[in-house]
């Protein structure tokens, strides 16, 4: 029992020390403030106002417009002193601030990494749990975060993490708003054939687009590295470049055709575009196209030497095609045929090229030619139809 009522008499200390401080608080003007008030220099507005514990004692409000250009709107905020500048000085105008959602442009946040002139409140902290950032005439959603300020009262940080583990930290920087990604162990829609283990990028935000012109990663046992630029208008749109180097070619291409045939390390140059009415379907409507070369690699039932020995028209046989290197050039989109060429096949003695495409179901149609040098000198060459699926193709002799 003792125990108890030194809890309740210890939690009852407590409450009535917030309180006191909060009375204090308000009454100070920090909360109440001047008309008009003014956070960070920049005139603020709101509907409500009222005091409550959020845990702490707060000043609660509500329709809260921070005004820039275009208005940085807060549904609910919960503004409290910096307690520690509190406690070190006796009272402050260093508020804390709660905020469920924030609707903001780019350009806006910008602006917080400015500093406007005398200052109602000068914040140190904003937690928010959700942002809606302003783009074109749409909106990226990003979950809970939180913006740091600086002594002056300036932004400094705004950091956001995702549910899938992907860290945004955007930062003011000579005028622009800088930002970096990180992430581990991702995959993207839009690139459904790539893994990634981490990724780093750099760039900026603005009010129509993200860009992030210093991308750098691991994946599949190589390194990835490019740009990506995200634009937003009535609709979401991305392109951009990426560099694959040295990849298990079997890793990536098990995640396109389950069952392929084909082995090597995998270097490529790969432009990607989509366009979308929502950032999630982005990668419904991706296209591809770009260059590849494959090393010290193998495709198996893909029987070139067979199909050189056959004297009489009709399938050539399986058997194993191994290279030394091969490359070519390749282009798709979600839901359309993939056109594969192979411009270079070295085998050493066994040379091949040719195209073809790959279907709806892995089907595969096109031509392939290939030259095998004999012991004399002489080169005999044999133009061959494929067919067949991914995970058995088939030469026939014409």
């Amino acid at each position: 029992m003792k125990k108890i009522q030194k809890s309740m008499s210890y939690t009852g200390a407590l409450f009535t020390a917030g309180l006191l401080m909060f009375t204090h608080f308000i009454s100070s003007g920090v909360a109440h403030g001047a008309s008009p008030e003014a956070w960070l220099g920049l005139p603020v507005t709101y509907i409500e106002n009222g005091y409550t514990f959020h845990p702490w004692p707060a000043q609660a409000l509500r329709n809260v417009e921070i005004h820039t250009p275009d208005p940085i709107v807060i549904a609910k905020a919960w503004v409290s002193p910096d307690w520690a500048a509190w406690i070190t000085g006796g009272k402050t105008n260093r508020v804390r601030i709660e905020a469920d959602e924030i609707v903001a442009r780019p350009s806006s946040l910008l602006r917080l990494g400015t500093f406007d002139g005398k200052s109602t409140h000068k914040i140190t902290a904003v937690r928010f749990a959700k942002l809606k950032l302003l783009m074109g005439a749409n909106a990226v959603v990003l979950p809970a975060g939180e913006m740091e300020f600086a002594e002056d009262g300036t932004l400094t940080h705004l950091r956001v993490t995702t549910e899938g583990g992907m860290r945004f930290d955007v930062t003011p920087h000579e005028g622009k708003l800088a930002v970096l990604v990180q992430l581990n162990n991702w995959k993207w829609d839009v690139l459904s054939a790539l893994r990634f283990d981490n990724i780093v990028a750099q760039g900026d935000v603005n009010d129509d687009r993200l860009l992030l012109d210093k991308i750098g990663g691991t994946g599949d046992g190589g390194s990835v590295d490019g740009m990506v630029r995200l634009t937003v208008t009535d609709k979401f749109a991305v392109d951009g470049e990426i560099k694959l180097d040295k990849l298990d070619a079997a890793g990536v291409l098990t995640r396109l055709y389950a069952g392929h045939t084909v082995q090597g390390t995998l270097t490529a140059n790969v432009k990607l575009a989509a366009t979308a009415d929502t950032l999630a379907d982005l990668g419904k409507s991706v296209t591809t196209s770009g260059t590849y070369n494959l090393r010290s690699g193998s495709i198996d039932r893909f029987g070139l030497l067979e199909g050189l020995r056959r004297q009489d028209p009709g399938p050539a046989g399986g058997g194993l095609t191994k290279f030394v290197a091969l490359d070519g050039g390749f282009s798709g989109g979600i839901g359309k045929p993939s056109a594969i060429s192979i411009h270079h096949l070295d085998g050493g003695a066994m040379q091949g090229s040719g195209s073809f495409q790959i279907e709806q179901e892995g089907k595969l149609r096109g031509n392939v030619a290939a030259s095998i040098k004999l012991p004399n000198g002489d080169r005999k060459s044999r133009a061959l139809v494929l067919t067949g699926q991914v995970n058995s193709p088939t030469l026939m002799v014409p």
